[in-house]
């Protein structure tokens, strides 16, 4: 080598270089290291959505994951079981009580019917009720769907919309993993529905949560609003629950309201209605699947032949998991809340992921929106800090082969071919238990 000419020289080293990268990474890990890791994360992760990551021992996992390095092209499905494989043995105890799981709250319980397994969908049933009031066997009755199971959580604590405290969306979350993971139920066939304060969850659950769900119906229920939630005319509507409207671009949804429902009011609806009427306009292709009606001289009950035409609807809906466009509007600290703060004791859990959008320090009230079209990205942070972004991505998204090509308002942050590896595949995983929603690389918007 030494008779090579410098140029030549550095071009023959750098060819060794991005040759050996190739090969170890077509070697991939070392399988009973990748192994030792997936056990450690299961033993560690929280498994309910009340309680928190020990922070020390994240990280260091991350870490081990990091030094296991990259993985073969097409090998997401087969590392993503190994982690999913220790995660079903950890839990497959958990809860140690059929239907109950202790909470900061007290003992929570629940309704479950039928059987889980990859072919079988999950429907989340919220019930109604209120001050001291609500039974989860008045929903169990209502909301099923063929080849589905069926969860119907008892609300922790009967207080006004108690599905949208802290501790309901944290409940609510818990199932929804419990279900995706020891009953391995299909994450890409999950819905919300309810009526009256379960309307008004699963509203909640479409808004916050859409990149969880297939559908949801929020039946007769109210949006969070000022200077009141319960307004007969959307003309009393002055401000609206942020975090949630925009969010259901992508999601299916079929919802109704009696005009003379004096327990939930018409109002926050029809002014949401609007909302999305002008967004469809304004957004070809999005918010294309929103059936709303209204019901003149009806008050608070199912109009004729509901919900039976409500859910041979929704039966088939399949969730768009990796959508072409996200429209994603934050909601993490200021925007009304049913509680009080007397009994909190838990705070308001974090939406760091979005479809296939993370965000390390979520903006209140901040509006970002992102496109994909093939290998090009476009994204439109808001008022989210770039250095907090990232973009995860796989295979099927994308011509691997190619560049990825990544603007944020039409400045290009990034050009070239994100490596696949563990650490993502780790990373994406432990956000959602979902099976889908898992990658195997990610582009951070800026290193800075």
């Amino acid at each position: 080598m030494s008779s090579l000419r410098p140029l030549a020289r550095a071009t023959l080293c750098l060819a060794l270089v991005v040759a050996g990268d190739d090969r170890a990474r077509a070697a991939g890990p070392d399988p009973k290291a990748l192994e030792g890791l997936a056990t450690a994360w299961a033993k560690a992760r929280p498994k309910t959505k009340f309680d928190a990551w020990d922070a020390k021992a994240r990280s260091d996992l991350v870490d081990r994951a990091k030094a296991l390095g990259p993985i073969a092209e097409g090998a997401l499905d087969a590392t993503r079981d190994v982690f999913w494989k220790a995660l079903r043995k950890e839990w497959r105890s958990f809860p140690k009580g059929e239907g109950k799981l202790a909470t900061p709250y007290g003992e929570a319980t629940w309704i479950q019917s039928g059987s889980g397994g990859r072919k079988s969908g999950l429907v989340l049933g919220l019930h109604g009720g209120g001050e001291g009031a609500g039974s989860a066997s008045e929903a169990a009755g209502k909301w099923m769907l063929p080849d589905c199971l069926g969860i119907y959580p008892q609300g922790v604590k009967l207080v006004h919309d108690t599905w949208n405290t802290v501790h309901g969306e944290r409940f609510i979350l818990t199932l929804l993993e419990l279900a995706k993971v020891r009953e391995e139920i299909d994450p890409d066939r999950v819905y919300s529905m309810g009526f009256s304060m379960g309307g008004t969850g699963s509203w909640f659950m479409a808004g916050r949560h859409a990149d969880l769900l297939a559908g949801a119906a929020p039946c007769a229920g109210v949006l969070m609003a000022g200077p009141k939630s319960q307004v007969m005319s959307k003309d009393e509507v002055k401000t609206l629950q942020h975090g949630f409207v925009p969010n259901v671009r992508n999601l299916a949804m079929y919802w109704f309201i009696g005009l003379a429902d004096d327990h939930c009011m018409p109002g926050t609806y029809l002014y949401a209605w609007d909302r999305l009427s002008e967004l469809k306009q304004a957004d070809p292709g999005g918010y294309a699947n929103l059936v709303f009606s209204t019901t003149p001289g009806l008050g608070h009950a199912f109009p004729p032949g509901e919900p039976s035409r409500l859910l041979k609807w929704m039966a088939p809906k399949r969730r768009t998991a990796l959508p072409e466009k996200i429209v994603w509007e934050m909601a993490e600290t200021v925007f009304p809340e049913p509680e009080d703060d007397v009994d909190r004791r838990v705070g308001r859990l974090p939406k760091l992921d979005f479809y296939w959008l993370h965000c390390d320090r979520p903006v209140d009230r901040a509006l970002l929106t992102a496109t994909r079209k093939g290998n090009e990205f476009d994204v439109d942070p808001g008022t989210v800090d770039l250095r907090d972004l990232s973009l995860w991505l796989k295979a099927s998204m994308i011509d691997p082969a190619s560049d990825v090509v990544v603007r944020v308002v039409g400045k290009e942050v990034f050009r070239g071919k994100p490596v696949p590896d563990v650490a993502t595949v780790l990373e994406s995983l432990d956000a959602r238990c979902d099976r889908t929603l898992t990658f195997d690389r990610r582009i951070r918007l800026s290193k800075d």
